[in-house]
């Protein structure tokens, strides 16, 4: 789930049943309201993610009230409004900023044309010239289904010569499809042992794909082939945080038994980001699941590198997102400072307090702490259940039973159907 998207000319911000658009060169910034529909009378209206296209001319919103709605960056108005059958849970626009690709949370991936195509823009033109104001938003354009998973997607990307489309889901895999037809699979990339999360194609010739997973570990891979070119371990260079998560797991199983049945023995990797320098170096910033850190690292020869940890403090990093400039964006958790920004000098995330976007996260704090509420990966775990442990302490009662029945400790216990 993407909570924030920077692009050369445009940075916006998920905010609740808003979304909140900055804009470079102007400090004030732009407050739109979703809209209150969906295929769910009384559903929650909620930004869930947000991708704007290649292009900036469109954004796309996907809302937890199962639809998702398309805005013009010049005008922002509402152009197209897309229902769902279930709840989105991540978007795509491919690099000619022509089509949208919707998954959602039953595994199945959607498309939809991006822009309005000649016939309603002949409608639109003719409801203009008759003096009506009423716009067209209310998308005529029936759903196609282009991929499903037999598991609850978390992640689709298209590439950008938009041969393939890769998805990722709860049960560990990563799938290369073609692209449009998706039925042809090119590849699997198999390696993660929990959930992934995100998935990235970075720039750049070559076929790289770069995975993140509750397992706590990034993996780089060769998409087309399949193959791990390299896997990093966040526990590592983790370890003098954990008490954080250690309570917050004790907590849980205070608050609930069960959940010892999904609680991970190591925290997750939520969120990461890549950024290309001018000079062609690769970064990738990485938060992980309650510690208070940003863990940055390298590509370099087609392997991850770590390269250094920034203490946050009390103040836990929720999204993280790359500027073109340089500078990287946090949302964090406190109240009074919603977001961070840091700068990269010499491998090393420095943190700024005097930058634009603080004082329009201060300005605007009211809008960013409605619509905060961390990403909860509690419900992605699979529940474990020991039945054989069960089974075995049941057969040692009967064996006791049976033998406490033969010293005449007990009465014996009668086999058959009736007893």
């Amino acid at each position: 789930m993407k909570y924030i998207e920077a692009t050369e000319n445009f940075i916006v911000f998920c905010c609740g049943k808003g979304i909140l658009v900055y804009q470079n060169g102007n400090s004030e910034g732009r407050l739109i309201d979703l809209p209150s529909t969906g295929t769910t009378p009384g559903s929650e209206v909620g930004a869930l993610n947000i991708k704007l296209s290649p292009d900036e001319k469109y954004l796309a919103v996907a809302c937890e009230s199962k639809v998702v709605t398309v805005w013009c960056t010049q005008t922002w108005t509402l152009q197209f409004t897309h229902s769902l059958v279930k709840r989105p849970v991540s978007i795509d626009i491919t690099s000619d900023s022509m089509t949208l690709l919707v998954a959602d949370k039953t595994g199945d991936v959607y498309h939809f044309p991006l822009k309005e195509d000649s016939s309603v823009k002949e409608m639109s033109e003719c409801a203009d010239s008759n003096g009506t104001e009423e716009k067209i938003t209310d998308s005529k354009v029936e759903s196609e289904v282009l991929l499903g998973h037999l598991s609850m997607l978390l992640d689709v990307a298209v590439t950008k010569d938009q041969k393939y489309v890769i998805t990722c889901d709860r049960d560990e895999k990563i799938r290369i499809s073609h692209y449009p037809n998706a039925y042809n699979i090119e590849s699997f990339c198999l390696g993660h042992t929990e959930f992934v999360m995100q998935i990235d194609i970075l720039p750049g010739e070559e076929p790289l794909l770069l995975s993140c997973s509750g397992d706590g570990t990034l993996k780089l891979w060769n998409y087309l082939s399949g193959h791990c070119l390299s896997s990093a371990d966040t526990h590592e260079h983790t370890t003098q945080y954990l008490h954080h998560f250690e309570a917050f797991c004790q907590q849980k199983v205070k608050d609930s038994e069960e959940a010892k049945r999904f609680l991970p023995d190591r925290p997750a990797v939520k969120n990461f980001s890549v950024y290309t320098s001018k000079d062609g170096d690769c970064y990738v910033a990485v938060i992980v699941d309650r510690v208070p850190a940003l863990l940055l690292y390298k590509i370099e020869e087609r392997k991850l590198h770590y390269v250094s940890t920034t203490e946050t403090k009390e103040n836990f990093p929720l999204v993280v997102n790359w500027l073109k400039s340089g500078e990287l964006i946090v949302e964090q958790s406190s109240l009074d400072q919603p977001l961070g920004v840091y700068q990269l000098q010499q491998n090393l995330l420095t943190s700024l307090n005097n930058h634009p976007l603080i004082s329009f996260s201060l300005k605007h704090k009211e809008e960013f702490n409605r619509g905060k509420k961390e990403l909860s990966i509690d419900i992605l775990y699979k529940q474990r259940y020991d039945n054989v442990a069960d089974y075995l302490k049941k057969k040692q009662e009967r064996l006791d039973t049976e033998k406490a029945a033969e010293a005449g400790i007990v009465r014996p216990v009668k086999k058959g159907r009736w007893v």
